[in-house]
């Protein structure tokens, strides 16, 4: 039954298209369709390449397009299962975005923050980006920030070396505060010695997942990692065991994409995970 409710209810995935560079919507639509999970794609914007590696980018954006094209599946009566908002880039589409989402009621909503790492805001987005940021993510179910964004969000010092658990807990309470406990709180990438952290909590409680920290930047993990988790969350599985889904799914695209050779700035590797979900996780979620 909760297939066929999916098939007339297509998900939300707003974020970047990169005419080169598997990412943001180049892997959350495959993502998606391998979990039987059909997506209403809504770039954010459409560029020539990722925005890292390949010098500036062409780009193309419409905030009257996206405001068009929700106003049509509006008038065509088309139920949304609920959403998936990554990397916007533009203040005045950020706004719209959280209008947006407030009017349609999107749950669950997946928010990933998509705007700093390695200690640093994205270059080109202004201060107020993370303020309007920090309203979007208030809408959320579920967030999912790396230590970068996280940090930002909470408005806290930036450290981008390894944290002591109490940075971790102090961090958590100021995201807490902000979005409140209707919110879940997922923190991707968090630096620790020979691993990365995933940090997350049901209630007050914080879990945590080691995976082995893997030499150079994988362009495009985390928009791995966010929409494996919202598929998962789509299907109603709960958030410690979509978050372990997750991380797995999201270390075996990082092992294939580590051990292919490419240039890493083309993004992910995606076979061995679309094989593993059509094969070993979509039985599960739909005997």
């Amino acid at each position: 039954m909760l297939a066929r409710a999916l098939h007339n209810q297509p998900f939300l995935v707003a974020e970047d298209l990169s005419a080169i560079g598997t990412m943001s919507l180049g892997v959350a639509v495959p993502i998606l369709a391998a979990l039987g999970v059909p997506a209403a794609i809504l770039p954010t914007q459409v560029l020539s390449t990722q925005t890292e590696g390949f010098g500036t980018p062409a780009k193309q954006y419409s905030a009257s397009w996206v405001e068009e094209t929700m106003a049509h599946w509006q008038r065509e009566k088309i139920q949304l299962s609920g959403g998936l908002i990554g990397y916007v880039g533009q203040t005045d589409l950020l706004f719209q975005l959280t209008h947006l989402v407030v009017a349609q009621q999107l749950h669950p909503l997946i928010v990933d923050p998509v705007m700093g790492d390695d200690g640093e805001l994205y270059p080109g987005l202004p201060a107020t980006y993370v303020t309007l940021m920090r309203k979007l993510v208030s809408h959320a179910d579920v967030i999912t920030p790396n230590w970068t964004e996280a940090q930002l969000l909470a408005d806290r010092p930036i450290n981008a070396h390894q944290p002591k658990q109490a940075d971790i807990a102090a961090v958590f309470a100021a995201l807490n505060t902000l979005v409140g406990d209707k919110t879940k709180i997922v923190i991707t990438g968090i630096p620790s010695e020979r691993e990365i952290l995933t940090a997350y909590q049901e209630g007050r409680k914080q879990h945590t997942i080691a995976t082995k920290l893997r030499a150079g930047h994988f362009y495009g993990s985390g928009d791995v990692f966010s929409a494996l988790l919202s598929a998962a969350l789509v299907h109603d599985v709960d958030l410690d065991a979509a978050v372990k889904l997750a991380v797995k799914g999201d270390t075996i695209s990082l092992d294939q994409t580590s051990e292919a050779g490419y240039q890493r700035r083309f993004g992910m590797q995606l076979s061995l995970l679309l094989a593993w979900l059509a094969q070993e996780v979509m039985p599960q979620l739909d005997p």
